[in-house]
């Protein structure tokens, strides 16, 4: 008889296999955790803000703001620049190149101001942190000969200590993933199972498989004479 995927079969199914599919849940969460913790090096971020603003003796105005704004993206592309980064690199002698040091960069506008916040991504949070500074201080220096009357305020040092917990790997997105794989291959293993066994065990099995109501059952012959011979000893013994 063809099986029908019901409701009714279903729920036999996880009450058969539940076990299995726990099992597969814990068994992927614990193995994403182990492999985050042991095998993936942990990324530390730092970051530090600069103030850019044209350097006038007059009073501000609005439009001078608002043309000192226009100039942020100039800047953001100045600050990772290889005439920045190059000095960088030979200032704190980095063992990586420009390119590199380049990818560890992110530098973005803090909400259309005119503070542009640089971040710093490395293995290290020391390290980072001195990247981040030592980006700003070059910048700052430098940037007077590479735009005339321009002027670099910087806001806050990049620190270390304030940067210890790790923003990758994320350990509890990875124990969540670990664990949703092990639900989908325990589901899987538990199908294969399921179709590998084709016996029939019980009454259950058969009101699972059909949907013929169970009016009766004929237990084993062989049973009930145990259980005679049974009665008959204790009696024999008494």
């Amino acid at each position: 008889m063809e099986k029908t995927l019901d409701i009714k079969y279903i729920g036999h199914f996880f009450k058969k296999y539940w076990y299995i599919v726990v099992a597969a849940c814990m068994a992927g969460m614990i193995a994403m955790t182990l492999y985050t913790s042991y095998f993936i090096t942990p990324t530390y971020q730092v970051s530090t803000d600069v103030l850019v603003n044209q350097q006038k003796e007059e009073q501000v105005t609005a439009s001078d703001v608002q043309s000192n704004q226009q100039f942020v993206n100039t800047y953001s592309v100045i600050l990772t620049s290889n005439r920045i980064l190059d000095q960088v690199k030979d200032n704190l002698d980095l063992p990586q190149s420009v390119k590199q040091l380049k990818q560890q960069i992110a530098v973005e506008n803090v909400n259309s101001s005119q503070v542009i916040s640089i971040q710093v991504t490395d293995d290290n949070p020391e390290d980072a942190a001195l990247i981040a500074n030592e980006v700003t201080t070059v910048f700052q220096k430098d940037i007077k000969h590479i735009v005339d009357q321009q002027n670099v305020t910087i806001l806050s040092d990049a620190k270390a200590e304030d940067n210890k917990t790790p923003i990758a790997p994320n350990k509890k997105s990875a124990a969540a993933i670990g664990a949703f794989v092990g639900f989908v291959l325990g589901i899987l293993l538990s199908f294969l199972l399921q179709l590998l066994n084709t016996t029939i065990k019980s009454e259950k099995d058969i009101e699972a498989i059909t949907d013929i109501p169970i009016m009766g059952s004929i237990q084993n012959e062989r049973k009930k004479k145990v259980k005679k011979r049974a009665k008959r000893a204790l009696k024999t013994t008494n």
